[in-house]
């Protein structure tokens, strides 16, 4: 049986977005685990259980772009991925100088977010 792959932190308010970014990452061989709010965000990636985040910006409390800061400070290595419906491209500059590793915007292709995710895994030596 093949080894599981990388533990990946599910940060989105939404729930049916939330349940099929989930399901789709299993069905790949990830372990994702889904929060829907700024606050469980922080506290499950600080945890240090996870080898990336992918992390929605509107979220309730604490806002996206706040928990990647925080995340960045003190995880400097942990991959995060920003998925969001901010396209502007102010959003996106804030979410790269927050210290998002990449920006996808919504709606996305399954396909696309699946090779980002696998190339930041790559990247960070978590693949």
């Amino acid at each position: 049986m093949a080894e599981p792959k990388a533990a990946i932190l599910v940060v989105e308010d939404e729930l049916a977005i939330q349940r099929g970014l989930c399901d789709v990452l299993a069905f790949h061989g990830y372990q994702p685990t889904g929060v829907g709010t700024g606050e469980e965000g922080l506290r499950q990636g600080r945890s240090g259980q996870f080898e990336l985040v992918i992390l929605d910006i509107m979220l309730p409390g604490i806002n996206g772009f706040d928990v990647c800061e925080q995340l960045r400070a003190e995880l400097p290595r942990l991959p995060i991925l920003m998925l969001t419906a901010r396209g502007a491209e102010d959003d996106v500059l804030r979410g790269f100088r927050s210290g998002s590793d990449d920006y996808v915007t919504k709606p996305f292709s399954i396909s696309e977010l699946l090779a980002r995710v696998e190339a930041l895994l790559r990247r960070s030596g978590k693949l």
